[in-house]
């Protein structure tokens, strides 16, 4: 579960910023270019498998003299529960960004954790085809972070089914939203209503968080009993006590929504704020979604990953095109004991790409599999064919054998330095959708 960060001033807003030594740049919003586009379609990465939502961004640093500036890819997790967009310590130094420290302005976390707040001006930051200036980021320890600030600048949303980041304004749903949801604290924070078994609960909209979290105090009060939780999540790295391990389960509805029966994971800690805990994506991955205008718009995606699979693929420019054939990739389930794909590529391509395959039945259908199958190509020739073993479970060969009768291209992505590296030319491994996520 990525933590949510908000950043609190404690000073009070009647004081001028000198007064309190906060850097003169702190409340800038990031610059859009100027022009004619009012929305951009940003690649996700990993939009039906990864853990959290992610874009890949290039942040460049200002330029030395006599040579040009540093520039490097970064994976950001698009993160609405964070009040400002982030980058390692690592990554501010690389790219030559001085970073400015205040006790004046704190960062708190999921746990209610506060430190003072440390961050930088970033001159350079590109996602796909906008590229916006001096973007004002935190010091985050652990991972790059798309926050709010560039979030709500135009609206947003998140199409899994594209496999896309909309900034600016959605084009017009092929289907009529499910709902449309009043929100409160736009555009510092997104605080949405959820009925939890007939109560209504303030959440903070955070698609940071991969379950929906609700103080523990709350749901007592609502007479919903607590569940030990097989596995649970550390809030923090400083109290080793403070961990998500309990969860309760209710009957949940997000305005007319009626979302049935879900876990709801206790936080041990009140929020100081004016909600009580996080809307996570548990809750959410049914819908592509988004905030602009003051309102959460929900629209509901298809049933099956197999219905928007040709123009998820072509969210990457630099795919080569293959009429008829999305991705220029085609597997096929071999024969015999174990599990072994035979893999074709139509088209070369320099570029490292990891293909997602989904199998289907004798009809065609989607399988009734709980797993999907992963194959990374460190550099495709086109009509070459190659045989891959995929490591699997005993337990789970039978499954493959009886219900995979062949293969369908369900996505493509690519292979990241800063992600999962290839370890050698071909590799093949079993993965799971994040959608609906289990707790257990």
């Amino acid at each position: 579960m990525a933590v949510a960060a908000r950043v609190g001033m404690a000073c009070f807003v009647v004081l001028a910023a000198p007064a309190c030594a906060l850097p003169p740049w702190i409340g800038h919003p990031p610059v859009f270019p100027a022009g004619s586009a009012t929305s951009w379609a940003i690649p996700l990465y990993e939009p039906l498998t990864g853990f959290g939502p992610k874009v890949i961004a290039t942040v460049c640093g200002p330029p030395g003299p006599g040579k040009p500036r540093a520039c490097e890819q970064a994976l950001l997790y698009v993160d609405s529960g964070s009040s400002h967009s982030a980058l390692p310590a690592a990554t501010f130094a690389r790219l030559g960004v001085e970073t400015t420290g205040s006790h004046f302005a704190t960062i708190e976390n999921a746990a209610g954790e506060k430190r003072a707040w440390s961050g930088g001006v970033v001159p350079e930051v590109r996602l796909g085809d906008l590229v916006l200036s001096d973007v004002v980021a935190m010091v985050h320890d652990q991972q790059g972070i798309l926050g709010l600030d560039v979030l709500t600048a135009h609206g947003w949303r998140l199409d899994l089914d594209r496999g896309v980041l909309v900034l600016g304004a959605p084009p017009a749903p092929a289907a009529p939203p499910a709902a449309r949801l009043p929100i409160r604290g736009f555009p510092a924070r997104t605080i949405v209503d959820l009925s939890v078994q007939g109560r209504v609960v303030p959440l903070l909209l955070d698609t940071g968080a991969a379950f929906t979290v609700v103080d523990a105090a709350w749901l007592k009060a609502a007479g919903l009993p607590l569940r030990r939780l097989d596995h649970g999540w550390p809030l923090s790295a400083r109290d080793p006590t403070l961990r998500l391990g309990e969860a309760s389960d209710a009957d949940v509805r997000l305005g007319d929504q009626d979302l049935g029966r879900r876990p709801i994971v206790a936080h041990p800690r009140a929020p100081e704020g004016s909600d009580r805990g996080m809307l996570g994506l548990d809750l959410l991955s049914d819908y592509a979604f988004g905030v602009s205008a003051g309102v959460l718009e929900l629209v509901r995606r298809a049933s099956s990953p197999l219905a928007g699979a040709a123009e998820r693929v072509e969210r990457w420019r630099d795919m080569p095109p293959c009429p008829g054939l999305p991705g220029c990739v085609a597997a096929q389930v071999e024969p015999g004991t174990g599990a072994r794909v035979r893999v074709r590529t139509a088209a070369s391509s320099p570029r490292a790409w990891r293909y997602l395959f989904g199998c289907v039945d004798r009809d065609a259908r989607p399988a009734e599999l709980p797993f999907w199958i992963e194959i990374g190509i460190r550099a495709a020739t086109a009509g070459q064919e190659r045989v891959v073993d995929i490591p699997m479970p005993e337990r789970m060969q039978p499954i493959w054998r009886l219900r995979c009768a062949s293969l369908v291209l369900l996505d493509v992505n690519p292979v990241l330095p800063v992600g999962r590296p290839l370890t050698s030319e071909v590799e093949g491994r079993f993965t799971f959708g994040n959608r609906r996520l289990r707790l257990d």
